[in-house]
């Protein structure tokens, strides 16, 4: 999810999954496959001209507006569709995770020892069945005009009247949820056999669970429900994911001012106080991350953990070097910084800053991806080391095919951790996956009969290995769109060149010597530009008018992301980065985020934008092509038919996203 412009200065983030680290015209050789939706644009050259065929460059221009035209319709009902269609819901799985069965156990025992298993206590009285109906229609009158408390006490009286209408049971056990009487509330879930139990009490015990912290067993109730009504009740299935976005991310978001929720996108991140603007809001490590191939072709780097290796001679030259005396030498060796390179002792492949990360890589994935270990590696190495993004039949985007596998050789590694010996069972492959359960990818599918080359690599390194993992098109394709939804781009925010420069202006004494160094200066090296997936920040969901950045940053000493607030957040409001280039028109950023993420942008800002002079932003009008209605004077992203559309406009919205936003 981004290609840094600067170092030391937010990314401004472009889809790592494209073909193209350019952001260009949107139908600049753009390809888009959606279901049945299957359009070529027409080429453009990259001066900007169209190639001929014969006709006219009028008759060109207008062939090609009208194609895109139709394109843009096409795909803004597909994108409509889709949304319409999307429900992160059904996306995310209820399976339980490895281990449950044994905290299970444990949150047993805690609710046994704290009182929370004891039947409901109800006072024995004469069986009326008249009565109790009449107690329980008090009961809901007084619920509903808010009199909770005596609501619980007639609520009591019904089923002590009448202990076996099930209904009286939940409305208590929601009545005790209300008044937070936990323990009641639980107790009267309980007290019905479970293979009776209401999907109603199923929720409410699987609620209190969950505000006890005892995630296991409220997965355990909220998954019963959900089974109960065959997937259909929302909020079973609502509550479920909510749980488990408690369960795995409160230790995350512990002590920072973020927590994380699950809304009908998926997972977010919101606002748990008031923050200013500047203000940091969380710092994140990477679960597995590797370099970019062009990238590591330009700047050398610590393949574990991303620390520059860049040294003089990589920068200078040698043959920039040979040529100056040794004064002009001497300057350059006392300024540069020590760079310590521990490279790979077998293979010589991958290159470290330290002799704790090559340990660290090593047990993580290099034991099976080592080349000297697992010569099937050699080819993947080899393209690699091309620092191309796209290749005929091999490859065809902006993060490294790398990454996918060190998360299978890291799955591998935890397989071994668990003193597996022969064949793994479902049990230990799951607990190996663990990790990477939390990144949910989403894209259309045939996507590896474009790249068959590097399926046919993966699959010959991951069967040469000592625990075999089978890679089949299905297996690759989940991988690949995991990252690619998921990637976020980050470095070092210092490397040694900007160690060697800020020494060397320190000591910089007027004369030839120094001088002829300034002059052999090529400027900033090409970034450090690593892809890595990040546990919380990648729960942050998009907008074409962020209020976050995404910066490069130190977390405990390595690098990592920095998040900072872009402007004042209020409590409970939603952080939004960006996936995309903003300063691109939104037909363009429409175009592209339904490409590499699958969505049709509604954001505010997209809301209140418009996509040209033919039609108005605000009520859809149609301009007559003579006479192309006018542009809002500040922004320009947005036309109206009239003073009176372009007011209501304003009103609505377009007055909080109008700003002069940068161009391509």
């Amino acid at each position: 999810r981004g290609l840094c412009q600067k170092r030391h200065l937010p990314r401004r983030l472009a889809c790592l999954c494209t073909s193209s680290g350019e952001i260009r015209s949107l139908f600049d050789s753009l390809h888009f496959t959606c279901g049945s939706l299957k359009m070529e644009t027409e080429k453009i050259m990259s001066n900007g001209d169209t190639k001929k065929a014969g006709k006219s460059a009028a008759e060109e221009a207008r062939t090609l507006s009208e194609m895109l035209e139709k394109f843009t319709q096409q795909l803004k009902t597909a994108g409509e569709d889709d949304n319409a269609e999307f429900n992160a819901l059904r996306l995310c799985s209820q399976d339980p995770y490895p281990g449950d069965g044994e905290k299970a156990e444990q949150e047993e025992a805690w609710l046994q020892e704290n009182g929370y298993t004891d039947p409901a206590w109800i006072m024995e009285r004469e069986r009326d069945v008249t009565a109790a109906a009449m107690e329980a229609e008090v009961a809901q009158v007084l619920r509903d005009t808010g009199s909770h408390e005596k609501a619980l006490e007639h609520f009591s009286l019904a089923l002590e009247l009448d202990p076996g209408v099930l209904d009286h049971w939940a409305l208590r056990a929601q009545a005790n949820f209300t008044m937070k009487n936990y323990r009641e509330a639980f107790r009267d879930c309980i007290s019905v056999h479970k293979d009776i139990r209401p999907v109603a009490m199923w929720k409410i015990g699987g609620r209190v669970l969950s505000i006890l912290n005892q995630y296991v067993l409220s997965e355990v109730w909220l998954r019963r429900a959900s089974r109960l009504t065959e997937g259909n009740d929302y909020e079973a299935l609502l509550l479920f994911q909510q749980t488990r976005i408690h369960r795995f991310y409160d230790p995350l978001t512990e002590g920072s001012s973020v927590q994380v929720k699950f809304t009908k996108y998926g997972r977010a991140v919101f606002c748990s106080e008031d923050v200013e603007d500047g203000q940091e809001l969380f710092r994140d490590t990477p679960v597995v991350s590797c370099q970019s191939d062009d990238s590591a072709k330009a700047h050398p780097a610590c393949s574990h953990c991303a620390v520059s290796l860049l040294t003089a001679e990589d920068y200078f030259g040698m043959d920039t070097l040979r040529k100056m005396n040794k004064a002009q030498k001497a300057i350059i060796r006392k300024a540069w910084p020590k760079v310590n390179v521990y490279p790979c002792p077998h293979c010589k492949r991958e290159k470290y800053c330290s002799l704790e990360c090559r340990t660290h890589a090593w047990r993580q994935h290099h034991c099976h991806l080592c080349p000297h270990i697992n010569p099937p590696a050699a080819k993947l190495y080899d393209f690699c080391a091309k620092g191309t993004t796209q290749e005929k039949g091999m490859w065809n985007s902006m993060f490294s095919p790398m990454i996918m596998a060190r998360i299978w050789a890291n799955i591998l590694t935890r397989v071994k951790e668990q003193g597996v010996k022969g064949e793994p069972t479902v049990e230990q492959w799951s607990r190996a996956k663990e990790p990477y359960r939390r990144f949910l990818g989403f894209g259309v599918s045939g996507f590896v009969k474009q790249i068959p080359k590097m399926v046919k690599i993966m699959k010959e390194i991951f069967q040469n290995t000592e625990i075999k993992y089978k890679i089949d098109e299905l297996e690759f394709e989940r991988r690949y769109y995991q990252v690619a939804c998921n990637v976020q781009s980050f470095g070092p925010p210092c490397v040694t060149w900007h160690e060697f420069v800020a020494e060397f202006h320190r000591t910089s004494r007027p004369g030839e010597n120094h001088r002829r160094v300034a002059q052999e200066m090529r400027g900033e090296p090409k970034d450090v530009t690593f892809g890595g997936l990040y546990p919380l920040q990648s729960s942050l969901n998009h907008s074409c008018d962020k209020n976050v950045d995404v910066m490069d940053g130190l977390v405990d000493g390595k690098p990592g992301v920095v998040i900072r607030a872009k402007q004042a957040i209020k409590k409970g409001g939603e952080l939004f980065t960006t996936y995309i280039d903003t300063s691109m028109q939104r037909p363009q950023r429409r175009a592209w985020l339904y490409r590499a993420y699958h969505f049709w942008c509604e954001c505010e800002r997209c809301k209140y934008e418009g996509d040209d002079s033919s039609t108005c932003t605000q009520c859809d009008k149609k301009a007559r092509k003579d006479s192309p209605f006018s542009v809002c004077s500040r922004c320009h992203r947005a036309w109206y038919c009239s003073p009176k559309c372009q007011k209501v406009a304003w009103k609505a919205g377009h007055k909080k996203i109008c700003k002069v936003w940068p161009s391509t």
